[in-house]
């Protein structure tokens, strides 16, 4: 079994690759293709700087491992990003075909000339809170007035939701002290500290959190958050125009990986300890680790789910795809908390030309295959 090539694609690159264009990579479709001569190679860059069990266990591990993406004809390798902006600057580079980032980040670099648009749907829900520890007397956003709250930066999306939440309340940055914290155990430590009394993070965040000792109750947000989506599946304006088949191919093969992870979490999590030995609990499946590793894989799914999904994935219909109603949402909670200047017309940051290939195949087929 071919395995993953880590890279990590710095942060730092020079801002002229976002203006670059997205010329073809080493890995691009154009250049290359299998031994037969018929595999279309495509490379995928994840924005986080270290493998988790996430997306990267059910849209990789899982559709390479059960042979998703061979059967579409794809050869598919994976690189990490040290965030969105990164994975969106490897788009840039070409040093990858399709990047997972932040929609607001997707936004913010076609802000900057990037010709990059998103083309799929990954977390359909918005999986930012703000989290204090219980019993702490804080019960709304407003409580917030004068405390110390944790972001994972300020170039992150918890920042960002920060803004969108105090703003909601009626209060102001200067309202706060915004503390830099990271996130999982590092949030947590600044928690058990009392560095902070508040953390803005996301979903599998806390659950590390939670996971080291501590009890958080997560604020109420505001309802017109709920039509937010975070982690999004971007790639270049020649890309589409030029392989929007592998495109298509490589989304139903994440889908299939999504599909079969739901309804078999415990099958998934071997193929992602057999892909990536570096998980917690990957040398030893009946660990306390490899338990908080499915816990947290579970966890991180749900963002890709519909709500209350069961094992049934007939019944939820076409859950992940996009509409342009919440991608208007996510145009105008970037303009309210400064991610862009420009008020985009939606078909200038996403193209849904492909969304009726993404789910052309029999769910029950891929939910009952044996690992």
């Amino acid at each position: 079994m071919k395995k993953t090539t880590i890279l990590k694609m710095l942060a730092a690159t020079a801002a002229v690759v976002l203006v670059a264009g997205c010329s073809s990579g080493a890995n691009s479709p154009n250049d290359g293709t299998g031994g037969d001569g018929g595999t279309t190679e495509l490379t995928v860059a994840f924005a986080r700087n270290t493998v988790t069990a996430a997306e990267e266990i059910f849209t990789y591990a899982v559709p390479t491992n059960l042979g998703f993406f061979k059967e579409e004809g794809l050869a598919v390798d994976m690189v990490t990003a040290d965030g969105s902006t990164a994975a969106i600057q490897a788009l840039g580079s070409g040093s990858a075909d399709i990047a997972y980032a932040s929609s607001a980040n997707i936004l913010a670099a076609i802000e900057q000339g990037l010709p990059i648009k998103a083309f799929a749907g990954l977390t359909v829900r918005w999986p930012y809170y703000i989290g204090v520890p219980k019993d702490s007397g804080i019960e709304s956003v407003a409580d917030l007035k004068g405390k110390r709250v944790g972001v994972i930066s300020l170039a992150s999306a918890s920042y960002s939701d920060l803004k969108a939440n105090l703003l909601e309340a009626g209060l102001t940055e200067s309202d706060v002290e915004i503390v830099p914290v990271g996130s999982g155990t590092s949030a947590a430590a600044a928690l058990q500290n009392g560095e902070i009394d508040a953390v803005d993070s996301f979903t599998d965040s806390f659950t590390v959190m939670e996971n080291s000792g501590l009890s958080l109750d997560l604020l109420k947000r505001p309802a017109k958050m709920d039509e937010l989506f975070s982690v999004t599946m971007a790639t270049s304006d020649k890309m589409l125009a030029e392989n929007p088949d592998a495109l298509a191919a490589f989304v139903r093969s994440a889908y299939k990986g999504i599909v079969y992870s739901q309804v078999n979490p415990e099958a998934a999590l071997e193929l992602g300890f057999e892909e990536f030995p570096v998980l917690p609990g990957a040398g030893d499946p009946k660990s306390n680790e490899a338990k908080e590793s499915l816990a947290a894989m579970k966890i991180a799914l749900l963002d890709s789910l519909p709500d209350d999904p069961g094992t049934d994935p007939n019944a939820w219909g076409d859950w992940i795809i996009l509409s342009d109603e919440r991608w208007q949402a996510v145009i105008d909670y970037a303009l309210a908390t400064g991610q862009i200047t420009k008020k985009f017309k939606v078909s200038e940051v996403w193209d849904g030309s492909l969304s009726d290939q993404y789910l052309n195949f029999n769910r029950d087929e891929i939910a009952n295959l044996e690992k």
